[in-house]
Order: structure tokens, then C-alpha cells, then sequence
């Protein structure tokens, strides 16, 4: 299949090196193989930035770690949920439109590759 590109040609700024390619590939399985017995286990991740979240692994694909965890009124940014809205005024009741009890569960997409640490908690 070809692509027709009308204009000058880009510049590529950066390509991976192909050991490096093979290397991260590594670390990603190696990474699968070493959390996947700890599925629903409550665990502490440290990221390379040293943010520390702690949560239950919900579960994991080719580029992340889904880990639930728990908000409360001082997480709020970032995390939405309405009943942590100033400006949110359920209406016309209690549970309209959201019926049944406030979820603080949220489930953080953690990037394999920022991951420095994990230990169980």
C-alpha cells in the first residue's frame, strides 16, 4: 500500500535504537510475568518520577498496569467524581442520577515503563 505525501519530506528528530527496542521488550515481558500471579493484590508502586500510589491491580495489557485505589476529598484533581464537585448539586434527590452508594474507587492507568517498583502491602 502506498501513501501519497504532497510536500517536502520530514526530518525524522529521534528512532529508537533496535537494541534498546529489544531491551524494553524484555522488561515489558518480564514485567507481565512477575505481576500477574499478584492479580486483586494490594501492592505499593513506585514511578521513575518517585510518585508513590498504593491500590489493588486490577489487571494489566501490553502498556499499562490498571491499579484500583481509593480517592478521598484531598486526591480530588484528577480523579472525577461528582459528589467531590464543589459546584455539583444532585438533583432533584440524594442518588439522582447516580443511584446507589459513592464509589471512591478509581482505577489509575500506571505506563509499564515509568514503573520502578512494586511491593506487596
Amino acid at each position: 500500500m502506498s501513501t501519497y505525501h504532497s510536500g517536502p519530506q520530514t526530518a525524522v528528530i529521534y528512532q529508537a535504537d533496535p537494541a534498546v527496542v529489544q531491551h524494553l521488550h524484555g522488561v515489558r515481558d518480564s514485567l507481565h510475568q512477575s505481576c500477574k500471579p499478584y492479580l486483586n493484590h494490594n501492592v505499593k508502586v513506585q514511578t521513575i518520577d518517585g510518585q508513590m500510589h498504593e491500590g489493588t491491580i486490577a489487571g494489566m495489557d501490553s502498556k499499562h498496569l490498571y491499579l484500583t485505589v481509593t480517592i478521598t476529598t484531598e486526591m480530588g484533581r484528577g480523579y472525577y467524581n461528582p459528589y467531590y464537585n464543589p459546584y455539583y448539586k444532585p438533583y432533584p434527590g440524594p442518588g439522582y442520577p447516580y443511584p446507589g452508594p459513592v464509589n471512591n474507587n478509581v482505577i489509575l492507568p500506571l505506563v509499564l515503563f515509568e514503573l520502578l517498583a512494586i511491593s506487596l502491602i
